[in-house]
Formats: structure tokens, sequence, C-alpha cells
């Protein structure tokens, strides 16, 4: 009998521990789920600029269709990508058709819909027919004149709303005093927002020949409200003959589309890069407890054309001489009027995910890895197929 109660326990035991465990790896699982689940993108909205009685830029009035026609056939072959490509990722347009909507409406829909990215589309103009190249926006305050002036023009389609004084207040786009607030707002995700429009830039002066104006900060009142990282992208000048035409041309408009969507795709790739995060604080305890990461393997980066790193951020300023930048190591790269800021140069992507865990230890929430090709930012995918090929070749 004391026998059979020994193995009743020993079986008791055991069968507490089993069930332990199974509800452990379960919590674990869901764990890895909710991190995934927090990175990954669900919704996007995408807002042609204008429509109906606003046309916007009229060009140079050689054609009968406007800004508002070439921003929504944009838009639609954008979206059409990008559901194609992710048909789990829901797709909503603020209009889909050549219709009036109020600036506040496209922000409301957004923000109603918890949106994941919001993308605004529009064309440019100026006085000089000579101006042209595309330009991505992100929410700010610049001190450059130009800037503000294309964002006046943009939020001037406020006049064309019924009782906009009451809607807006004292806010008159054609007012700078009235872009004083701007300079107050907290733009929670201008960090995200840079990095999805530097995607764009990219793609725009690399795969789609288009002239490059760059990533600029302007006070768009359409992306001034939204409450995830939004960007504004003029494609071009329908101001120039010659840009005007390619606007309105299919090919071009298919170009743009498609750049867009290899912008969207790449930054796509780096926010739910979720390798180091789902175990992050695991990882992280086989690195240095101080501050200072791996050195640089100098001979291993020359050696091999792929190098990947962690970027850690992006500011307006630059941020090279602050003592923890200098502690981390952190390499300063400027483009255009902005500054990335990069850490460690790996031959190895699981080198960079161990890094890329402990900068996040560290507070650097938007941390990802990024691969270079001889000094030439690209994809993850094209760096792990370089790669691929290399191993193949050797």
């Amino acid at each position: 009998m004391s026998k059979l109660i020994k193995l009743y326990y020993i079986i008791l035991t055991n069968a507490i521990w089993v069930f332990l465990f199974v509800i452990m790896s379960c919590m674990s699982a869901l764990l890895e789920a909710q991190v995934t689940a927090d990175n990954k993108l669900q919704t996007i909205v995408i807002d042609p600029g204008h429509g109906g009685k606003d046309p916007g830029t009229m060009g140079t009035k050689r054609y009968s269709v406007y800004e508002k026609h070439v921003a929504l056939s944009v838009a639609l072959k954008l979206g059409k990508y990008i559901s194609e490509a992710f048909p789990d990722i829901r797709v909503v347009y603020t209009r889909k058709e050549d219709v009036f909507l109020e600036l506040n409406e496209r922000t409301d829909l957004a923000n109603d819909l918890d949106a994941d990215l919001f993308i605004s589309i529009h064309c440019d103009g100026f006085t000089n027919s000579d101006a042209s190249g595309a330009s991505v926006f992100v929410m700010g305050m610049s001190k450059l004149k130009a800037n503000l002036d294309v964002a006046m023009r943009e939020n001037s389609a406020i006049y064309m709303e019924d009782n906009y004084k009451q809607k807006y207040g004292e806010f008159d786009p054609k007012t700078p005093e009235s872009y004083i607030v701007f300079s107050l707002m907290q733009n929670t995700y201008l960090e995200q927002s840079l990095q999805f429009a530097e995607e764009v830039e990219r793609e725009f002066a690399t795969k789609a020949n288009r002239k490059s104006r760059g990533v600029k900060q302007a006070p768009f009142y359409v992306i001034s409200r939204t409450k995830m990282p939004s960007v504004l992208i003029e494609c071009g000048f329908l101001t120039n003959p010659q840009e005007e035409d390619f606007l309105h041309s299919l090919n071009g408009q298919d170009y743009l589309a498609s750049a867009i969507f290899r912008a969207f795709r790449s930054y796509k790739e780096d926010v739910e890069n979720v390798d180091g995060l789902a175990g992050g604080r695991s990882l992280v305890k086989v690195l240095e407890k101080d501050t200072v990461i791996y050195k640089k393997n100098i001979e291993q980066a020359e050696n091999n054309e792929v190098v990947f790193k962690v970027q850690i951020g992006t500011y307006l300023k630059s941020m090279k001489d602050e003592k923890f930048f200098i502690d981390i190591q952190a390499k300063e790269l400027k483009i255009n009027q902005t500054f990335k800021y990069y850490v460690g140069s790996e031959s190895e992507r699981r080198n960079a995910d161990k890094i890329k865990s402990k900068m996040l230890d560290l507070g650097f929430n938007g941390a990802f890895v990024v691969a270079f090709y001889k000094d030439t930012r690209i994809s993850m995918q094209e760096a792990l197929d370089l790669q691929a090929k290399t191993n193949n070749d050797e």
C-alpha cells in the first residue's frame, strides 16, 4: 500500500510539473504573439489630396485633369499594390472618387480606424515652370519659407469648407501667425514618419529615377492631427510641362505608385522585424552590461559587401556630441535636413539582432536592423538574397 501511495504522489507531482510547463509555454506563446501583433501593420489609410470642387494645383492647364485626378490615380494604384502583396492588411481610402472632403474628415477617418500609417498624396505647383522634383513631408515647423508656402497652399483647401471659421477657430491658412501653434505641437510619431518618408525618398531617387527634393518638415494640417505615423507626398510639379506630362501618364503614375509601395514594403519589413524583440530580454543577457556595444570588426565588414547595422534614431539636430551617443559609439549620417544614427556593423544578421535587443533594452524603442551594400542602403530581403547568392557562388 505504501508503495502505491508513493507512486501516486510521484505521478501527481509529475502531472503538476507537466501542467505548469504547459501553462508557461502557452503564456510564452501568447506573449510572443502579442509582441508580434503590436508590431504588425494592420490598417493603412491612403489619402488622395483635394477632390470635388477643390481641384488642387491646375498645372499648365494643357490638360483637363488636375492635381485631384493624379493624386487619386496614384493612390488607387498604391492601394492595389499593397492589397495584392499583403491581403491581411486593411487598405482604406479617404476617397475613391472625385468628391470633396474636409481636412478634418480625412484625419478623423484615420484616427477612428486607429490606423498604423497615413499616406497623403499630392502634386506640387510653383510660379516658376522650371521647378521640378518630388518631396516627402513630415509634420513640423521649418525655417524655410518655401516649405511653409507649400503647406499654406495645401491648407488653403479649408476655405472651400462651409463654416470653416467655426470649425478651425482662429486658424487661417494664409496667415503666418496661425502657424505658431504648430511649433508647440508634439509629434509622437515623428521618428516612424521620418523612417517611412526616407524610404519613399530613396525609392523615388534610385528606382523611379525621379529628381528628389528630399525629406522635409512643414505644418500641413492633414498630417498634424493624425495619431499615427503620417507623411504627405508631393509627387512632382504639374506646373513643369515635362513633369506634368509624366504625372498625367499612366506609366508615370505607375512608377510613382510602385515606388511608394516598395518604400512601404521596406518600412513594414523594418517595423515588423521582431526577431530580436520577442526574445529581446533573454538575448540581451549574453551582452556586456555596460553601455558600450561590440567593437566594430573592421576586417569582417570590409571583406563582406553586405553590412547590417542598427538604426536607433532620426533627429532634426545633431546628437553626436551628446555623451550617451558617444558612449554607445553611434555613427552619424546626415541626410537632407535629418540626422540618422547607427550602431554596430555586422556581416551576420543575427549579430545585428543581438545589438538591436540591447538598444531596445537601453530605451531606443524604435531601433531596427538595416542593411547596406557598398555603402548604399538596401532592403533586408535584398541583403539576404545577396548573401545567399554569394554563399552559393563560393
